[in-house]
């Protein structure tokens, strides 16, 4: 039994339509598209008609509102992809709550995000914000700096993107331990449940956070948690800002017991701009954008566009997501 092609009618933005209508037409004939422009949302009239959403990461953040707000009005709607790995939001829970079937596009920015990572190792390890600003100020200044080789690296949640900092850890020759739930075996690192967590810490030169946000994750990181880290080590949050008491890092890098930290995602977004957290030389701020990538995006495209021929073929697809 499969779905029939011409029975579906796919919310889609111009931007994929455009690299990936023909694609989709060469085996679903029948679709019918309804394509996002401008940033605003379609007609009701139009909407109820929807039955398949792609919600893609060219509408985030500009047009996002509209696309959300498009998605939430399509009534009809059985299936939705998005091109983000994390579905912790309030939207995507209750259109699963409605029976809305859920896939996302995770891994898809497994690479960059990881890079990113091992970017904010590189930088706070050499201290580069001192080089670039001697270079600002036209001046021969020269300071020492620690290793990443022979470091010890903490990855806590071992998902696609944990799983990628961890290699490249390895192959930039630290030691390196993961976190997960239920460890595997096959990880490219020795690596350990939840029980184990503070003793990881405590002989961590670098921990990189990569979880979702679970009930059991928020404020994972807080006074406590951050008292168990080895003295000195350093911080890196690519996972989600919520993992994170922000008051309790900030007074953890006041004392200098984590000498630094990288941070791509924070409780409330964008970050006020009366947060400490602008203030420290030794911190450094990304926007939520350690995946913005040119071609992330176009994985995760990829990555939908098998899902809707495994949907019409009635097979099951990657990455699908349950309350």
């Amino acid at each position: 039994m499969t779905t029939v092609g011409s029975d579906i009618v796919l919310l889609v933005s111009d931007n994929v339509w455009q690299r990936e209508g023909t694609n989709i037409t060469s085996f679903v004939p029948g679709i019918t598209p309804i394509i996002y422009e401008g940033d605003e949302p379609l007609p009701d009239d139009i909407l109820t008609t929807v039955n398949v959403a792609f919600f893609s990461s060219d509408v985030w953040p500009e047009r996002s509102r509209g696309m959300v707000l498009s998605i939430m009005k399509s009534t009809n709607v059985k299936w939705l992809h998005t091109f983000s790995a994390g579905v912790d939001s309030p939207f995507f829970i209750q259109l699963m709550e409605n029976g809305v079937r859920l896939t996302n596009s995770s891994g898809a920015t497994a690479s960059p995000i990881a890079q990113t990572a091992i970017l904010y190792m590189l930088a706070l390890s050499r201290n580069a914000r001192a080089w670039f600003r001697h270079q600002d100020k036209r001046e021969w200044e020269r300071h020492s700096f620690v290793e990443l080789d022979g470091a010890r690296l903490a990855v806590i949640g071992l998902g696609p993107i944990g799983l990628e900092i961890a290699r490249l850890g390895v192959a930039l020759n630290m030691e390196v331990e993961g976190i997960r739930r239920t460890p595997q075996g096959n990880e490219p690192c020795p690596t350990y449940g939840f029980d184990s967590l503070n003793e990881v810490l405590g002989r961590a030169d670098w921990v990189a956070c990569a979880l979702p946000l679970t009930p059991d994750t928020r404020d994972l990181f807080d006074d406590a948690r951050f008292a168990a880290f080895k003295p000195g080590a350093r911080f890196i949050n690519v996972g989600r800002g919520e993992l994170v008491s922000e008051p309790a890092l900030i007074a953890a890098l006041q004392s200098g017991h984590i000498s630094g930290a990288g941070l791509d995602v924070f409780a409330t977004e964008p970050l006020p701009e009366d947060s400490p957290l602008w203030g420290f030389d030794n911190v450094i701020i990304t926007p939520h954008s350690s995946g913005s990538s040119s071609t992330s995006g176009l994985r995760a495209e990829k990555l939908f566009v098998e899902n809707l021929r495994r949907y019409i073929e009635n097979q099951p697809m990657r990455n699908e997501v349950k309350l």
